[in-house]
């Protein structure tokens, strides 16, 4: 008894050990991280290149000077937009004779009619044109016959020497008036398209910032008669149909023709109160003609600024019992 008891004192693991110590838990050690650092080819780059342009490059001919390499140079990019030769008036010599200094002539954008209204405002825009009241850049009208325009600059008076423009129907009119005021008027002027440019120039001869445009649009005439009125009912319905041929307009008519027409039904035999509208070239009533009565009917045309025709009827019509 003795001997076992000093066997397992000298070794508790023995197998005279009834009650053997427990086996200790061995670690496991997780392999350290040893990932590799990617390295990106040398031709990849973080944002893509410009496309179309390179940097500027110099005429190995001439080292003051430089050319684009490409043929996009954003200054010569073609462009449909019209363009505007100012020719101010020469000046004559001391003998009255016009053979005084001529203007190699300066070229200016022009304003497309169509082109819809910017509202952004241009850093090197110094001149603000006024209009009438009620008148509106590039916008029909016929409220103001007489165009009267006053303008404003933002740079101070001492640096303008005078102010040249062109007021008239050609889109590339050249730039004949010259006038020291900051308005100008014309005469009342028919329906149509009427162009104002208008430019600042300095004591140097050199124009201070961009030219000023204004669209002056008029339309004080009505558009065609609607012709070929008439309905197509024999008298058996109260909603009887009518149609006619669509009315054209010279002027405001470009953006859309007309508005559309009036119609006037009613029991007196002329064209008295509109009671109804339609964009259509056809109408059919909404209140029906009561049986056995009889009740007439015109039309006539509206533009977009509001200008009508004369009415065409009236047509008559009975709903028979």
């Amino acid at each position: 008894m003795a001997a076992a008891f000093y066997i397992i004192y000298q070794d508790p693991t023995s197998e005279f050990n009834p009650f053997p110590p427990r086996t200790p838990v061995v670690e496991v050690n997780p392999p350290e991280d040893t990932r590799t650092q990617v390295v990106l080819p040398e031709i990849w780059t973080p944002l893509p290149e410009d496309e179309g342009y390179t940097e500027l490059a110099m005429d190995p001919a001439d080292d003051q000077t430089g050319e684009w390499q490409s043929g996009s140079d954003p200054s010569g990019i073609a462009t449909s937009t019209p363009v505007l030769i100012i020719t101010p008036k020469p000046k004559t010599s001391s003998s009255n004779n016009a053979t005084g200094q001529k203007y190699s002539g300066v070229i200016l954008p022009t304003k497309n009619p169509l082109e819809q209204v910017s509202t952004v405002e241009n850093d090197d825009q110094v001149l603000s044109v006024i209009a009438p009241v009620g008148v509106f850049d590039n916008t029909w009208q016929n409220i103001q016959a007489i165009p009267a325009f006053a303008w404003s600059a933002t740079v101070p008076s001492e640096e303008i020497d005078h102010f040249q423009l062109y007021f008239g129907t050609k889109q590339n009119g050249k730039l004949t008036i010259r006038t020291t005021k900051m308005n100008y008027s014309w005469k009342a002027v028919k329906s149509g398209i009427y162009y104002l440019r208008l430019v600042a120039v300095a004591k140097s001869g050199r124009i201070v910032g961009k030219p000023a445009s204004f669209l002056f649009k008029f339309d004080n005439t009505p558009p065609r008669l609607p012709e070929g009125f008439v309905t197509g009912s024999d008298g058996d319905t109260g909603y009887p149909y009518f149609e006619w041929t669509a009315s054209t307009d010279a002027n405001s008519g470009m953006n859309g023709g007309y508005a559309g027409y009036s119609i006037y039904q009613g029991t007196v035999k002329k064209c008295g109160k509109a009671v109804a509208f339609t964009s259509d070239t056809h109408w059919t009533p909404v209140v029906p003609v009561e049986k056995g009565t009889t009740q007439y009917f015109c039309v006539r045309a509206l533009d977009v600024v509001g200008n009508f025709t004369n009415w065409v009827g009236p047509v008559e019509y009975t709903y028979y019992n």
